[in-house]
């Protein structure tokens, strides 16, 4: 009895739910230099939960098993598995459960299963459009586990697999429905080009990498606007699709994403707005394009500026006052210098600064 609760020597790091390595990392912080052990101890045992099995070594045998039979499906368990973590962290979930693996099971499934169907399904090889699609589907499925979790714990059900099913089944109703998957995907990139009037993938791809360089909180929230208007495109525009594939859809989406997030702290209720922002501008974009057409006249970056004043204005009155950034630099200053500011009760007394600019009081 004691063997199975107390393993003895080396095998508490083998045997059972290996407690020896549980109580050994859990020790260090998340922020630690112990960080990529805890990451790569959540993954392993997160691909050894989907059959029930809590121990890391388990999960990396069963790792070595899904290369052998398959190297995208041991890749897709892994990139998803990361996603995964990221996401739970993200989002401030229980640490005893992101190291337990229980948080990203469901997004090693998203990683195996849809590189093993995906060609059987839709008759062609994997694309990099689809390896997008399973990152989405993986962070999907951590929120749908937290949900999921939260309703079902109450009568002390888990929610087993669910999330997965949930999160792959969109992922391939979209892929299905969209048809044009690569060509979409592409549009999505060429938008970053297409800001100074540029349809070359290099082009775009320099863009993307200017823009990391100096801030990678501004290069995805930007991407991400480019994208969500390119595929908004699609429900706004008609076929066929050669401005959506171009990026044409998209820059202007591009740059109000980033219009918020340059102007604006970056947090949960300004990336909102960023999202609505983006959606607006791409509904304003398809009302004046046939406007100005009748002149066979361009949009240029009418509805970005249009769009982006209005929804700038009501980032700003939504207040605090202290997310409207005073002196521009980068987001990720911006953020850190938002979260050093004086406390409330400063504030109240009129000392509230940002930058050495005196911010109006909340």
């Amino acid at each position: 009895m004691n063997f199975v609760q107390n393993p003895p020597g080396v095998w508490a790091w083998i045997v059972g739910d290996a407690p020896a390595v549980r109580d050994t990392l859990a020790k260090f912080r998340w922020e630690s230099p112990a960080v990529v052990l805890k990451i790569v101890e959540s993954v392993l045992r997160g691909i050894a939960q989907v059959v029930f099995v809590n121990n890391p070594l388990s999960g990396l045998l069963i790792l070595i098993g899904l290369f052998l039979s398959d190297v995208s499906c041991g890749l897709g368990a892994v990139v998803c598995s990361l996603v995964a973590v990221f996401v739970a962290k993200l989002l401030n979930m229980p640490e005893p459960n992101i190291e337990a693996g229980l948080t990203n099971f469901s997004a090693v499934l998203v990683g195996t299963v849809t590189p093993a169907l995906y060609p059987i399904f839709f008759h062609q090889p994997l694309s990099p459009p689809v390896w997008g699609y399973m990152v989405v589907a993986a962070a999907f499925s951590v929120c749908l586990s937290g949900g999921l979790g939260k309703i079902l714990g109450v009568h002390n059900i888990p929610s087993y697999t669910l999330p997965f099913n949930v999160a792959n089944a969109m992922i391939f109703i979209g892929m299905r429905a969209a048809g044009y998957g690569t060509l979409v995907w592409l549009g999505t990139l060429l938008s970053a080009g297409q800001v100074w009037a540029v349809e070359n993938v290099c082009c775009s791809v320099l863009v993307v990498v200017a823009s990391f360089i100096c801030s990678p909180l501004l290069t995805l929230v930007t991407y991400t606007g480019g994208a969500i208007a390119t595929f908004t495109a699609l429900l706004v525009s008609s076929a066929p699709y050669e401005l959506v594939y171009a990026g044409v859809w998209g820059y202007n989406g591009f740059l109000s994403a980033g219009s918020i997030a340059f102007f604006m702290v970056i947090t949960p209720r300004t990336l909102l707005l960023a999202l609505i922002n983006v959606v607006f501008t791409t509904f304003l974009q398809a009302t004046l394009a046939p406007v100005f057409s009748l002149t066979q006249l361009p949009v240029f970056t009418m509805p970005f500026v249009l769009s982006s004043i209005i929804f700038l204005a009501l980032a700003t009155s939504l207040g605090p006052t202290s997310l409207r950034v005073a002196s521009p630099s980068f987001p990720e200053q911006h953020l850190m210098l938002y979260v050093q500011r004086p406390t409330i009760d400063d504030e109240a007394r009129g000392k509230d600064t940002y930058e050495g600019t005196e911010m109006p009081i909340v």
